[in-house]
Order: C-alpha cells, then sequence, then structure tokens
C-alpha cells in the first residue's frame, strides 16, 4: 500500500472522502438531526497521522464537534474513534478556537445510533463521581 501511515485509513469511504474535490460549503447539506451534548474521549485520526487525543463534546447523525489543538482546513478527511462505537469516517466542516466540526460521511443507520448513544450516555454516567 506504500505511504505509510495507518492502514485502518485506507477505508474505501476514507479514500472517497480524499478525492471528492466539491467545497465542503457546496456538498455539506444544513444540519437536520438534533444534536446531544456528550463528553467522551476520543481519537481523531486524520491522514498519515496517529490518532490525537480528543474530546467529544456534540454529536449527531450527520455529524460531532470535538475540542482539540488541531488546526484543520475545511476539507479535511478525518476518521473518529471512540471505545464501543464503529468508526466515524468524514470531513472537517471548520475549526476555530480549540473546536473542530465534522460531517460523517455514510451516517450510522437508526439501530446503530441508537447504541452509541446508549454507550455514550453509560459512559459519561461512569465519569461522574
Amino acid at each position: 500500500m506504500g505511504g505509510g501511515g495507518d492502514p485502518g485509513l485506507r477505508h474505501p469511504d476514507f479514500e472517497r472522502s480524499m478525492t471528492d474535490e466539491r467545497p465542503v460549503s457546496e456538498s455539506a447539506p444544513r444540519r437536520s438531526d438534533p444534536r446531544y451534548a456528550i463528553d467522551l474521549p476520543a481519537r481523531l485520526v486524520v491522514i498519515e497521522g496517529k490518532p490525537e487525543k480528543v474530546r467529544l463534546i456534540d454529536l449527531s447523525r450527520g455529524g460531532f464537534r470535538v475540542t482539540s489543538p488541531l488546526n484543520l482546513p475545511a476539507g479535511h478527511p478525518v476518521r473518529l474513534e471512540v471505545d464501543g462505537w464503529p468508526r466515524l469516517v468524514g470531513k472537517v466542516v471548520w475549526c476555530s478556537g480549540g473546536r473542530i466540526g465534522c460531517m460523517i460521511d455514510v451516517p450510522p443507520s437508526d439501530a446503530v445510533y441508537a447504541k452509541m448513544r446508549a454507550v455514550a450516555e453509560g459512559q459519561q454516567g461512569q465519569q461522574q463521581p
């Protein structure tokens, strides 16, 4: 496969998002799903990079927001990893003030999304004293 890096980034959805030449503003539909405030440890993987620790602070079926010192341009492909969840492949929509908003390329099914939220609620409950 050449180029080094994480072979997990070779996922077809990740490759497709890397070659999508449309500006994010044209390809990103307006948010229609409700967002949920969340506070979970996560990892954000960027192309040819190692997973960076981030905090997942916002989730909807179509996207997510994390806190991170990373400075990523709009359209940059990313993959979000949270323990107990499927990996979410998408792209940066905006990045400002230590926060990154991302759109998910292929949103999870209703059933998978419900399980993700249940896992998140369980993990958040374990973090509280």
